[in-house]
Formats: C-alpha cells, sequence, structure tokens
C-alpha cells in the first residue's frame, strides 16, 4: 500500500521540534440530519501543523480566502471591487479548531448570527488505549477509544508520525489521529493524504476577533438564535433609516423589504434547524 508523503516528527523534551510546516488532508464524513440518516455530506478538511500550533479547517476556506484576495487584488487595478460570491463555493463547515502546543490549549471557532464565537476546551480527553492493530494506508496504527461531546468515539492513531494531534478537537495520543469515527458512525474522520508547506498557513478568518464565551454561554446564545434568527436584522433595521426598498435579491434583482429580509431569514434558518440537528458534540448544542 503507498505511504503518504510524510516527515517524522518527534515530540522531545515535551516541547514540538518540526522541521519544517505540514498538513494532512482528512475526509470528513457526517450525517447532520438525525431523521434522515442515508443523507451522508463529505468535506475534505485541512490540519495544517507549525511550530507554534495547528489549524482544523475545511479546504474550501482556504480556496475562498485565495479567490477573495484575487479578485481584490484584481479590483485595486481597476479601481473597483465587485465581488460576486455567488461565483464561489461555499464550505459547507462553518467551524474551525485551533490547538496551542505543547499544551494543546484547544479552541472551538464558529459563528452565531453573524458574531465569530470562540469556546475554549475546558475538559481533557481521556483515552483507552488498547492493544488492536491494523493497516491504514500503509501505516500501522493502534485502537483508542474516548467518550467526548455526548459520543463514543473510535480512534486508529500512529506511532510512525508522533505528533499528539489530530482532527476536530481530537488530540492527546501517543501519535496522530488517522481515523476516528462515533460509535453511530454519523461523523467520521479519514486521513487522505499530507503535504509539507514552506510557508506558514494563515486564513483570513483566523485573524477576525472572536468573542470568547463558556459552554454555558454558547449554548443559551445558539438557543437564542434558534428562538429569533433573524434577531440582527430586526435590531439593525429597528434603528436604521434606510429605505425599505434599499436591498435586493442577489438572484432576480427584485427589490427587497425589510419585511421581506426578516421572513427570508426566518425561513432558511427553519429549514437548516431542520435539516442540520445532529452536531459533532451534541451537548454544544443542545
Amino acid at each position: 500500500m503507498r505511504k503518504l508523503n510524510i516527515i517524522l516528527i518527534f515530540i522531545l523534551t515535551a516541547s514540538l521540534f518540526f522541521a519544517q510546516n505540514q498538513r494532512f488532508t482528512y475526509e470528513y464524513s457526517y450525517k447532520m440530519d438525525s431523521l434522515n440518516k442515508e443523507n451522508v455530506e463529505k468535506e475534505m478538511m485541512n490540519l495544517d501543523i507549525t511550530k507554534e500550533g495547528s489549524n482544523f479547517y475545511s479546504a474550501l476556506l482556504l480556496t475562498k480566502d485565495s479567490l477573495f484576495t484575487a479578485e481584490v487584488e484584481k479590483g485595486k487595478a481597476s479601481q473597483s471591487v465587485v465581488i460576486d460570491m455567488r461565483k464561489i463555493k461555499q464550505a459547507k463547515v462553518n467551524f474551525r479548531v485551533s490547538k496551542a502546543y505543547p499544551g494543546l490549549e484547544t479552541v472551538y471557532h464558529s459563528s452565531i448570527n453573524a458574531t465569530n464565537i470562540a469556546v475554549k476546551e475546558q475538559n481533557k480527553i481521556n483515552w483507552a488505549i488498547f492493544p488492536d492493530t491494523k493497516s491504514i494506508e500503509g501505516f500501522k496504527v493502534q485502537k483508542a477509544t474516548t467518550t467526548f461531546g455526548g459520543r463514543n468515539w473510535i480512534a486508529w492513531f500512529t506511532n510512525d508520525i508522533q505528533i499528539q494531534d489530530g482532527p476536530y478537537k481530537f488530540c492527546g495520543l501517543p501519535g496522530l489521529i488517522l481515523n476516528i469515527e462515533d460509535e453511530k458512525g454519523d461523523h467520521i474522520f479519514n486521513l487522505k493524504g499530507s503535504q509539507k508547506l514552506n510557508y506558514k498557513p494563515l486564513l483570513l478568518n483566523s485573524k477576525m476577533k472572536d468573542v470568547f464565551l463558556t459552554n454555558e454561554k454558547f449554548n443559551k446564545l445558539w438557543n437564542e438564535y434558534k428562538k429569533d434568527p433573524a434577531k440582527n436584522i430586526k435590531l439593525i433595521h429597528s434603528s436604521s433609516e434606510m429605505s425599505d426598498t434599499l436591498f435586493f435579491d442577489s438572484n432576480t434583482g427584485s427589490p427587497l423589504t425589510k419585511q421581506d429580509l426578516i421572513k427570508g431569514k426566518e425561513q432558511r434558518a427553519r429549514e437548516n434547524f431542520k435539516k442540520y440537528n445532529n452536531y459533532i458534540e451534541i451537548e454544544l448544542y443542545k
């Protein structure tokens, strides 16, 4: 079986020393609708690792950032920046997870109602390691299990790549996690490849200022959003003197009133709540 193109990275004296930056790419398969588990979504995710830490995010965010930057640069030359976001494929996975080395401090980044949110993981992941082994992509991997976020997880890690990291928030095993899934098979991460990076990867949204919340405050804000998903639009327009017909439908070009905007936001949100209800961390979105 083919081996992935990976340079071995070792943990020495509790610190991580890297020959260079690395990107590990995972396929994330997930069933977000608990009432329709035949519908499986897939997205490619990057785990970018530097000596300072790691970032886990949708690979489409990187493509979106590149296209956005390119359009801005073209616009500067013509002194007119017009970006049609419909031409840019949007990521379906909108969270990002960052970890700081060597302590593996983990932060979950997402957004609620156009507000960038960050939640520090307060609980260390406790693993049970088993003697079971098998091969993944030519690497010998070992089994480990944990309970996290309201789910039971099965992971396979390799000692051949001594990075105590993995997809999403999962970390702390003696080697890189190549595969992990919950026992119901609702959320699955599979390593698909890797590459060396001769630059330090940086996402545009990683520079944005986050509002840090506890798990409890995040859950409260999430439930408030579910009750009134158009609250931000109502607040903006309640103190605004803007015309009712200032906004236009991006698809038809037809004018939209404030009431149209609110109704549209509420309808889209209700549809999303129905389809997307099976989050990785059940406890965070309960």
